[in-house]
């Protein structure tokens, strides 16, 4: 390498150890253009690129490096995660299976593989490389996370817990270790540990302009910010505490996601909803998700008290107009969740919780005595068979959505917002389940106490939909025909302040298994390679 090479080669590794992605890519590419072939600058410039979120074009530098060096192993690894990126997760997996072929025994390489084996749910495998990679560094507390992890979704959740319990061992102050700790207690329904441990997954102040955090002191006389966090599913789940909040003699601000607002003003004790990020005037705040540890929550104590959701009754009585008579049974249907474009762990979640091809929808149209009503915003694709009613272009809001739902006599969705929305009206809901089920779902179950009007249609293979529609569709033949097309008079949210919060859910069934198998929220951690 000549002299002017090899200084933009230094240049770009220190500006690529200093975070400066764009001016690393730079002058790799300065060195590129004095010595075209160098494999190690082809390869620096793939990885800043990459960094730089310019994944195109480390995609190019990467493939141009294997044409040059097809030997040259660990741009295999670097090409899968820039592939993953673009969601080209099959064209992942084989990068990977190509650098695991030339470095069986790197656990690098095998944490890459396996990744990728778990981006396309195919956990069998993923806990098989993880393993393997676990046996060359038993001491790396990574892949106990994602060995954990891969179990989890399995269903193998004691198994799980072991390897948690080994990774917290060894990096007990680690966030990301903590919260996937977490998410295998409460799926195993051991909710004293689980909302505890559930705390570690914000370690940083999120609201400290609405004053210190409540950490369930007397709060009485106080106006404490509500924080919504994570999916709209789950603002909707875990504002049943916002009540119990109240109770206790506070003033309770909400706040809430973009389409939520009007909805969540129906909440009992709630006093005021400000959209998310907005300043509101308060003397404390806390995580609404926190509630849950703040009131200690278990399977048995869940405020299940139902409806504690409901449009305006003048939305009720505009959508009742809209939807006019229908003697048959009324069903809406969900078969997908929320995109989440910028948020790739989501994404992938996604892609196992949606029904990808809604053409297998197609089979529920043989149940007669049932008309079918559209509740997927922004996305097209039921089939023509179901002759399904869709109103949704006059949906703005969840208001909107609860106002149409009001008007059902069942609600079939996938595992997203309008499932919990469902639920939290008191509305019969048929949950349909990927196998590796959320957490809060715990394991095997077909209720759920936190919805005692819910029941869960899980996958019994993992990525079959078909199997579950079919169990849907007797199922609904049967409901169909004993459906009688009276009406029951509109209900107001109950007040679950008035019951007492460890009041038990009653659901169908008491019985309880040791263990869960949901997902992990965010994914397996990931390790470089």
């Amino acid at each position: 390498m000549d002299s002017h090479a090899r200084d933009m080669f230094d240049e770009g590794n220190a500006a690529f150890n200093a975070g400066r992605y764009d001016d690393a890519a730079a002058a790799f590419a300065s060195c590129l253009a004095r010595e075209p072939d160098r494999v190690e600058a082809l390869y620096n410039r793939g990885n800043a690129l990459q960094k730089a979120g310019r994944l195109i074009e480390s995609v190019e530098s990467y493939l141009t490096c294997v044409r040059m060096a097809p030997d040259f192993a660990p741009v295999y690894c670097a090409l899968a995660e820039a592939l993953r990126g673009l969601r080209m997760f099959d064209d992942a997996k084989a990068m990977a299976q190509e650098a695991a072929a030339r470095m069986p025994r790197d656990v690098d390489t095998l944490i890459c593989l396996a990744g990728k084996h778990f981006d396309l749910g195919e956990f069998p495998e993923a806990a098989r490389f993880y393993g393997e990679a676990l046996a060359l560094d038993p001491l790396h507390a990574g892949v106990l996370n994602n060995l954990a992890n891969a179990l989890h979704c399995l269903g193998q959740v004691d198994a799980a817990l072991v390897m948690h319990e080994r990774c917290y061992r060894l990096e007990p102050d680690n966030p990301t270790w903590r919260y996937n700790r977490a998410l295998a207690m409460l799926a195993a329904g051991d909710f004293k540990r689980g909302w505890a441990e559930h705390e570690w997954r914000r370690r940083e102040p999120v609201a400290p302009q609405a004053g210190p955090l409540w950490r369930g002191e007397d709060p009485a006389g106080r106006r404490i910010l509500l924080v919504a966090e994570q999916g709209l599913g789950d603002t909707l789940q875990f504002v049943r505490y916002a009540p119990l909040v109240a109770a206790r003699g506070a003033t309770v601000v909400l706040e809430a996601q973009p389409g939520l607002e009007r909805l969540l003003r129906s909440v009992p004790g709630v006093a005021e909803v400000v959209p998310r990020g907005a300043s509101a005037p308060t003397d404390t705040h806390c995580l609404l998700m926190s509630l849950p540890w703040l009131f200690g929550t278990t399977v048995q104590t869940i405020p299940a008290t139902l409806p504690y959701l409901a449009p305006p009754d003048a939305l009720r009585t505009a959508w009742a107009t809209r939807v006019g008579d229908e003697p048959r049974l009324r069903v809406g249907l969900v078969w997908a969740g929320g995109a989440r474009p910028d948020d790739i762990d989501c994404e992938v979640i996604d892609r196992r919780r949606s029904i990808g091809n809604p053409a297998l929808l197609s089979r529920l149209a043989e149940v007669p005595g049932v008309r079918f009503y559209n509740l997927q915003k922004d996305r097209a694709g039921l089939p023509a068979e179901l002759d399904a009613v869709d109103l949704m272009g006059g949906v703005a809001d969840f208001a909107d959505t609860a106002a149409l739902v009001a008007q059902l006599d069942l609600v079939i969705a996938v595992d997203t917002s309008v499932a919990h929305l469902a639920g939290a009206m008191g509305k019969p809901v048929w949950m349909l389940s990927r196998r590796d089920g959320c957490w809060r779902w715990m394991q095997d179950r077909e209720d759920t106490p936190w919805y005692p009007t819910m029941r869960i249609y899980r996958q019994r293979t993992q990525g079959d939909w078909t199997e579950v529609l079919c169990r849907v569709a007797t199922d609904l033949r049967a409901l169909a025909a004993a459906h009688q097309p009276r009406r029951a008079a509109p209900t107001a949210p109950a007040d679950p302040a008035t019951a007492p919060a460890t009041a038990p859910a009653a659901p169908r069934t008491a019985k309880i298994t040791g263990a869960g198998n949901g997902p992990i929220l965010r994914g397996p951690a990931r390790i470089p390679a």
